[in-house]
């Protein structure tokens, strides 16, 4: 169940308007035949349906408005925000359906997994199609001297997701009893994907220099969401392999799991200040969208209290 706040923006606002040109421009890339490829369009119709199946189930596209609101914010040119924003969005979408095939998931936004639906393989094949085409879609870019920098970016920050996802499922070291380690696995998983939006739209206008302040705010809101996430689904975690911060407290300091609940969401809301701080120090206003997630789902957990 995702705990990230519905965004309540009006067209326009925070690059609002053009998040229908990134849908269709996501649709595309997916689609898109390689030359060439004429034999080869029936081996790949049942991984283009799968992907296009799991775009359609929706989803709040917070990737992609993150991306629209700062390239409206720093001056970049509506395609090149698209192409961020469209990059983002389908490379945590690959990561979704793999999640969801390692996971075992039926359903995710109410319908069936692609697993569920076409079958382990087909899965598998769809989240690399997605994950290739997210470097299509960024290709758009329009200032083809800054696509090295850019495309060696979107490879680092997807290294790191990686890594943080071998850890949740190959355990390194004392997950279960470390927030630290919880802490470094959940700012990975999910952070590095939600600085690359602002990484990218700083990048591409020449604002690199505040791409530490973007991860780093980001990886503080990753720690929260994830906490929160945890504080709706400690039972359902009980006795799986997923690393849940209540559970992990509550076997560190060996109290009840009401208390670890309070010291949970202290410490997710100690990471959402940080987040927003952060993210309210980008320029020009590039981290506004951000600022105001973490400051609502900060007011989500002071009110679950």
């Amino acid at each position: 169940m995702s705990t990230i706040p519905k965004i309540r923006v009006g067209a326009g606002l925070h690059g609002e308007s053009l998040l229908g040109v990134v849908e269709e421009r996501m649709t595309e890339v997916v689609h898109a035949s390689p030359a060439g490829s004429a034999g080869l369009i029936e081996g790949r119709s049942d991984s283009t349906r799968a992907a296009s199946y799991h775009l359609s189930s929706g989803g709040q596209r917070i990737r992609a408005r993150l991306a629209l609101s700062a390239g409206s914010a720093l001056g970049l040119p509506p395609e090149d925000s698209v192409a961020i924003a469209s990059c983002v969005e389908i490379i945590h979408n690959a990561s979704l359906v793999h999640d969801d095939l390692e996971d075992r998931q039926q359903f995710r936004r109410g319908v069936e997994t692609v697993h569920a639906a076409y079958g382990f393989h087909v899965a598998l094949c769809s989240g690399d199609l997605l994950l290739s085409a997210a470097y299509a879609a960024l290709a758009r870019f329009s200032n083809v001297l800054l696509l090295p920098e850019l495309l060696s970016l979107v490879h680092s920050r997807i290294a790191v997701v990686i890594g943080g996802q071998c850890a949740r499922l190959v355990p390194i070291g004392d997950e279960e009893s470390d927030m630290a380690a919880y802490d470094t696995i959940a700012s990975a998983k999910s952070g590095a994907l939600l600085s690359l939006p602002l990484e990218l739209a700083l990048k591409g206008s020449s604002k690199g220099m505040w791409s530490e302040d973007a991860r780093r705010a980001a990886e503080h809101f990753a720690i929260g969401y994830q906490i929160a996430d945890d504080m709706e689904d400690v039972e359902q975690d009980r006795g799986t392999l997923s690393v849940n911060a209540l559970l992990v407290i509550a076997a560190a300091s060996g109290c009840p799991i009401n208390e670890a609940s309070e010291k949970a969401r202290s410490h997710a809301l100690a990471h959402l200040s940080k987040a927003a701080s952060l993210a309210g120090s980008l320029p020009n206003g590039s981290g506004a969208l951000l600022r105001e997630i973490a400051r609502e789902l900060s007011h989500r957990l002071e009110a679950m209290s």
